[in-house]
């Protein structure tokens, strides 16, 4: 594999870097100390997966097109949101 065909081959998977991108910089802010912000950003990233995953079609969604569109979008619809609620409800540490 050339450079520039392994480089071409990891840009069309640019919906799931983008979505990978926020959940890793969610991740970092939670280990700087901050875990309902951080939290809160890793479960906008998935959410983003499910719109990206929504709007794009199958041939562009690369490896977030795991299983049928509709399923995907449930799947992380509901792994988004029920991140989203639990960090929500978790009260700040005393």
């Amino acid at each position: 594999m050339t450079p520039a065909s392994w480089f071409r081959a990891v840009f069309r998977q640019w919906p799931f870097l983008i979505a990978l991108g926020i959940v890793i910089a969610g991740v970092l802010v939670v280990v700087d100390d901050h875990f309902k912000r951080g939290t809160v950003i890793i479960a906008g990233g998935v959410c983003v997966a499910a719109f990206l995953r929504m709007i794009l079609p199958n041939s562009r969604a690369g490896l977030l097109g795991v299983r049928s569109r509709f399923l995907d979008v449930l799947t992380l619809g509901f792994l988004g949101g029920g991140t989203l609620i639990a960090a929500l409800i978790v009260p700040p540490p005393s």
